[in-house]
């Protein structure tokens, strides 16, 4: 529940401060951000069989993000900025007759420092709330814990390679490597400098 609520406050504050500045006119400017991407990596929590003989193995750290969140710049620190977003992780099976997938939602800060107006680099804090591995009626679903970690991300425009260290705990105890390599693509609104 903490978590949850330390996502909604995120939400709230940059909608509050999108409002903010506007009105106070460039003290600290905010945008909206959207974010999409692909992760890779982490240990095997599922191996699927298909009936035409082949299989899918699915891992902890990999999954599809679509995330929405706020970016704030500020006028006296020119080269500093901050992001935060709510994304929805999922890693689906490729089977036409099962909806089996691992499913999160990743909460990140991220203070970024601007190399120039096209480089940034950026280290952050992340947790993932709720994962769960849905099995769709072929097995009980799977509730795991996450922890807060790190998350390292080196963009170019709209581009970035990101790095989250991440470890998941079952129901029963037993802990996943998380880690992915990711590839992450953004954009803010309004998008002018």
């Amino acid at each position: 529940m903490k978590k949850i609520i330390l996502a909604l406050s995120f939400c709230l504050f940059f909608t509050n401060t999108l409002v903010f500045s506007q009105e106070a006119e460039k003290a600290v400017s905010a945008k909206l951000l959207f974010e999409a991407g692909f992760e890779f990596g982490g240990d095997e929590i599922l191996q699927v069989f298909f009936s035409n003989g082949g299989d899918q193995t699915m891992r902890a750290g990999q999954g599809i993000n679509l995330g929405l969140g706020g970016e704030l710049q500020f006028a006296n620190l020119k080269q500093f900025m901050i992001r935060s977003a709510v994304s929805l992780k999922w890693t689906p099976t490729a089977a036409d007759d099962a909806n089996i997938m691992f499913l999160r939602f990743p909460v990140h800060l991220t203070p970024f420092w601007k190399i120039n107006d096209d480089f940034r680099f950026g280290v952050g804090i992340t947790t993932h709330l709720n994962p769960k591995l849905r099995g769709d009626g072929f097995f009980p679903d799977v509730s795991y814990t996450s922890n807060t970690n790190p998350r390292f991300e080196f963009g170019y425009k709209w581009a970035a390679l990101t790095y989250t260290p991440m470890k998941y705990t079952d129901q029963d105890g037993e802990v996943f490597s998380g880690n992915s390599i990711g590839i992450s693509f953004s954009g803010t609104l309004p998008n002018r400098r």
